[in-house]
């Protein structure tokens, strides 16, 4: 008997794996069909936009009422940020169960911002920051003062409390709109 022979016999684990495939694709289909993988992407390349100042065209985490002005130093300003992307795609993942949908928000928002900022892009790809902010999502106890915490860490500094305290806030705020964007989205049904 060749390798080219037809095969009779298929496990349970290849049917099973066949079964997911063609489930996967067809849930492709259905979510393009239906419009849901264009609304996700447009999600997506929305929160790409997402900025700590106000800028016209972007989505605006107005932080100026919230923090002290030392936070809007270059270097925290690139901190915050990191968090607001972060929460992005964490939010999406938690947020939008469909996988084809979460991950078609999250592609087309890196995609996006790639296009806009390829360097922080690439520092945001490569670097640590939310290896530890996932670790503060994992942590237990108050999310919101572990990413704090995580934040704080990241800014480096010797004043930790406050960095805390404004870690906290961003993240407080970042939720709160970007639920509410992901709330405005309405996807159809499968």
């Amino acid at each position: 008997m060749s390798d080219n022979d037809v095969k009779i016999y298929v496990s349970k684990k290849e049917l099973s794996k066949q079964c997911d495939i063609v489930a996967a694709v067809n849930d492709v289909r259905i979510h393009r069909a239906n419009g849901n993988i264009e609304k996700a992407r447009r999600l997506g390349e929305a929160l790409a936009t997402i900025t700590p100042t106000n800028e016209e065209g972007a989505l605006n985490v107005n932080l100026r009422e919230h923090l002290p002005p030392k936070f809007f130093a270059a270097d925290i300003l690139y901190q915050i940020r990191v968090l607001l992307v972060f929460a992005c795609e964490s939010l999406i993942q938690l947020e939008i169960p469909v996988s084809i949908l979460s991950t078609a928000a999250v592609t087309a928002m890196y995609e996006k911002i790639e296009k806009q900022s390829p360097g922080f892009y690439d520092n945001i790809s490569s670097g640590a920051a939310f290896t530890f902010y996932y670790l503060a999502l994992q942590k237990g106890g108050n999310l919101s003062e572990n990413i704090g915490e995580a934040f704080a860490m990241l800014c480096s500094v010797k004043n930790k409390e406050s960095f805390v305290k404004a870690g906290s806030t961003v993240w407080n705020i970042a939720v709160d709109l970007i639920e509410k964007e992901i709330e405005k989205v309405q996807f159809e049904n499968a």
